[in-house]
């Protein structure tokens, strides 16, 4: 809407002012102008082809035609110039822009890459190995030592895989989303053992 206000204006201008007519058609510059800064290289074409074409217009119809050849080539040269020239500045900024954003989007998704390989290390390190011992100590009998140790390993399981889960808004209510499953399975398997051992710990202390 500026820039149709902004030709509108200056063809007004163009039309009433016989004397200063070729003057006023300067300020065409100002609508070129700013679609080249706004719409980048095709805008500030276009912006300078309805410029030009409008002080055509005035200048044939409305003027005495003592614009020669060379002041025709100097004004279209000089709005197809700005037009183009400034638009393209403006798209290379924008790809410019747009290149940097893209880089360091991956350089947050690599550190994100690395933040998860990491974590996944701690997990294996921390719950993995507490697991394997908890299970040697329940093929040993010593089910109430492997209980205990598997409901610290939950425990921190359930804070390292709260730690990467994207936050979320939930209920109060709402248990751990580890616990759900994985604390009830375990909870299972550790009572199943203790009760398979039981019998075998009656027979060696009679």
């Amino acid at each position: 809407m500026v820039v149709v206000g902004l030709f509108a204006v200056v063809s007004v201008l163009q039309w009433f002012n016989d004397g200063s007519g070729q003057a006023i058609a300067v300020l065409y510059i100002l609508p070129i102008a700013l679609l080249g800064v706004t719409r980048g290289e095709r805008g500030g074409l276009a912006g300078a082809s309805v410029g030009f074409v409008l002080f055509a217009v005035f200048e044939i119809v409305h003027s005495s035609g003592d614009i020669d050849a060379t002041g025709w080539a100097v004004r279209a040269t000089a709005m197809f110039l700005l037009g183009g020239l400034l638009g393209h500045a403006t798209d290379r900024t924008i790809a410019s822009e747009q290149t940097a954003l893209d880089e360091q989007q991956k350089r947050c998704q690599l550190e994100e890459a690395n933040h998860r390989y990491a974590a996944a290390i701690e997990i294996n390190d921390s719950l993995v190995q507490e697991m394997v011992a908890a299970k040697w100590m329940v093929e040993q009998g010593l089910t109430d030592q492997a209980a205990e140790m598997l409901t610290a390993t939950i425990a921190t399981g359930e804070r390292m895989v709260v730690e990467l889960l994207p936050r979320r808004v939930s209920r109060p209510e709402d248990p751990p989303l580890t616990a759900r499953g994985l604390r009830p399975v375990l909870m299972q398997y550790a009572n199943d053992q203790r009760g398979r051992h039981a019998p075998l710990e009656s027979k060696n202390r009679e």
